[in-house]
């Protein structure tokens, strides 16, 4: 319990910033914890489900007139729910094969595996640092193009290590968006994403026990709701660039001590 009170206010917290919740969850549950790095990512996945539901209801307005309009009129979608159903459908066509590949490779890999996901970290942060300023554009202006764009790098984030958040506001700040709404769809975005992780993870792990993993996604939802508010009333004034980097670096230290160890 006390794994999951960590962890669930861990993934509250790291979902919304430019770093990879997963990857952080996966780091803290291997280093501190002493968790299998199957085990470990797993506990990430299923974790997803609470900061779902935070945004649920962060976003409940926005989620409600997607579905009237879905309901209203399918026929003649808006750009934002036409940009909802396809990049969940390219996040899925992507994202899908990376955790397959990842669950496969999790009994093999060890704790070397630390080193790639310190990687992944410092390539969020290049990213972030290199990223455009806002522009001027809305989600009334989404496209077809930021769509499958979109998707591709909310399926590539699958893994541990690449920010979803990270990678997928960069995209959009990339593409003219304003700050603030490419924030609020990247988070409008991470809903089917998250809890389709937390639907794998729950269906493919037996290292999950009842308990403690409700226990770990009811704190995540908890933090999640209050640092989701949090950084969207902050998020214009902070650079998080530099620290992902340390982040990074200090996950390829201690997975280098492991190997070292070990």
């Amino acid at each position: 319990m006390i794994e999951s009170l960590v962890l669930g206010i861990v993934q509250g917290i790291t979902e919304w910033l430019p770093i990879s919740s997963q990857g952080t969850v996966t780091a803290v549950g291997s280093l501190l914890f002493d968790l299998t790095l199957g085990d470990a990512i797993s506990f990430a996945l299923w974790l997803h489900l609470g900061t779902s539901v935070a945004a649920l209801l962060a976003f409940r307005h926005e989620i409600l007139g997607l579905a009237s309009e879905a309901l209203s009129d399918p026929i003649h979608p808006s750009p934002l729910l036409r940009f909802t159903v396809i990049g969940t459908a390219v996040s899925v066509l992507f994202g899908v094969p990376v955790i397959l590949v990842l669950d496969h490779l999790s009994a093999i890999v060890g704790a070397g595996a630390m080193l790639l996901v310190g990687a992944a970290m410092l390539a969020t942060a290049l990213i972030l640092r290199f990223r455009p300023e806002s522009g001027t554009r809305m989600r009334e202006d989404l496209s077809m193009l930021d769509a499958l764009g979109f998707g591709i790098a909310q399926g590539l984030a699958a893994i541990p290590g690449l920010s979803r958040s990270g990678l997928t506001v960069s995209l959009l700040l990339s593409r003219r968006f304003d700050r603030t709404e490419a924030l609020v769809v990247s988070f409008l975005m991470s809903i089917p994403a998250s809890l389709g992780a937390a639907l794998f993870a729950g269906l493919n792990s037996d290292g999950i026990g009842i308990t403690p993993g409700l226990f770990g996604a009811a704190v995540s939802a908890v933090v999640g709701l209050v640092s989701i508010k949090g950084l969207l009333a902050v998020a214009h004034r902070v650079n998080f660039a530099a620290f992902v980097a340390v982040v990074g670096i200090a996950v390829i230290l201690g997975g280098t001590a492991q190997m070292v160890w070990f």
